[in-house]
């Protein structure tokens, strides 16, 4: 049992939605970002900002299993809101404000 020394943050669905948002956009850049000693730069820093919004994913109180998989659906490159429209296994299949 871990101790809790201070209580979550409090995100509402909107903020949520926000942040789910950005780390599929920044996976995005990252994906299609060429591998390049020119862009590393580029990929770190989208690499920093999937880490700040991953961090307060997890102090909001939201699982770490639902974090670590909805990251690997965004690396890959899951077709749920595109033509196939065929989710990856690692697509939530519960809503996003059932986080825990």
């Amino acid at each position: 049992m871990q101790l809790e020394l201070f209580p979550f943050e409090a995100l509402e669905e909107a903020e949520r939605s926000v942040i789910l948002r950005s780390i599929r956009n920044r996976y995005w850049y990252i994906r299609n970002l060429r591998r390049s000693a020119i862009h590393q730069g580029q990929l770190r820093r989208h690499y920093r900002a999937v880490e700040v919004q991953k961090k307060r994913l997890l102090m909001a109180g939201v699982s770490k299993r639902y974090v670590l998989d909805f990251l690997a659906c965004c690396r890959a490159q899951c077709s749920r809101y595109k033509h196939p429209f065929k989710p990856c296994k690692y697509c939530a299949t519960a809503a996003i404000a059932n986080f825990a």
